[in-house]
């Protein structure tokens, strides 16, 4: 069973880094959320190993280190009780894919203030799933929480990465004319002008997912969220 987001909080923290110059930022993050400001630094392929030792907490991943997909998927589907947060300088599409293909709970750029940073990681110990970037400047990039359904979701982030009108319908399994109501849909949501700008908001918008009402005979809560019906 997962701790709860109050045990989460008062625990000690693990960060996963080889960068020694990244610990003070992490630090201040952290006693800002009022977390334990000590973490325990650890080399990415002695995760496991840690994880083993402490049976979870928050993990925060340094996102120039992560381990392989493949391994990170592994960690996160072996430690429920862990809940896992890169944090990078500088988030791509391609992050936000492996985040939500490995089951990651949060995406964070290095360069949020100080105080939507430490809410952030409360809000992932309280069980939310957050993709926060940095939102850089123009009312198009301002943070803002959207009730966007999951072929919203995924045709977001296929136009963040670059895909064409009929590059996200190949990707999605679905027509052309499904993606183009759906992109017309993020319009009216987001208020973009254009392609740009709506690729942008891929990059630099707050994507929150509730936590899922526990059930015993459903699939997990990553699970039926990327198997859900596109």
């Amino acid at each position: 069973m997962q701790p709860g987001g109050t045990n989460l909080v008062s625990r000690r923290p693990i960060f996963v880094t080889p960068n020694p110059l990244l610990i003070a930022g992490v630090r201040e993050v952290l006693a800002a959320a009022g977390m334990p400001a000590d973490p325990r630094i650890v080399a990415p392929e002695g995760l496991g190993e840690t994880l083993a030792q402490t049976d979870g907490g928050l993990v925060i991943l340094d996102g120039q280190a992560l381990p392989h997909s493949e391994r990170l998927a592994q960690l996160c589907q072996s430690y429920p009780g862990a809940r896992f947060v890169i944090w990078a300088a500088q988030p791509t599409a391609d992050l936000l894919r492996i985040a939500l293909e490995c089951g990651v709970q949060g995406v964070f750029s290095t360069h949020l203030p100080l105080e939507e940073a430490s809410n952030a990681l409360l809000r992932v110990c309280r069980g939310e799933r957050i993709f926060r970037y940095d939102a850089g400047s123009g009312a198009i990039s301002r943070s803002k929480t959207l009730h966007l359904t999951a072929r919203e979701r995924h045709v977001l982030m296929a136009l963040a990465g670059g895909d064409s009108n009929a590059g996200i319908a190949a990707r999605l399994h679905t027509t052309a004319s499904t993606v183009k109501g759906c992109l017309a849909r993020l319009f009216r949501k987001t208020g973009a002008r254009n392609r740009r700008e709506l690729a942008q908001l891929g990059h630099s918008l707050l994507l929150t997912v509730e936590p899922p009402k526990p059930a015993s005979d459903a699939p997990s809560f990553d699970e039926s969220w990327m198997l859900e019906d596109l």
